[in-house]
């Protein structure tokens, strides 16, 4: 089992909370605001596509 990133779990976990037919606005919204805190105190999450990330084009 190849283990997720700490935003990727968290993604997953909303995901299938989101398939029961939960509300996770709110919680999506809390979670963006803590990456972008984290990225701005240089936690090293990197908030750039994927794509960017593994020196792709977005496009």
């Amino acid at each position: 089992m190849q283990h997720k990133s700490w935003p990727d779990l968290c993604e997953s976990l909303l995901d299938r909370l989101e398939a029961k037919g939960e509300n996770t606005t709110t919680e999506r919204a809390e979670f963006g605001v803590l990456m972008v805190g984290c990225c701005m105190r240089g936690c090293g999450a990197d908030l750039r596509p994927e794509s960017k990330q593994r020196g792709g084009d977005t496009e």
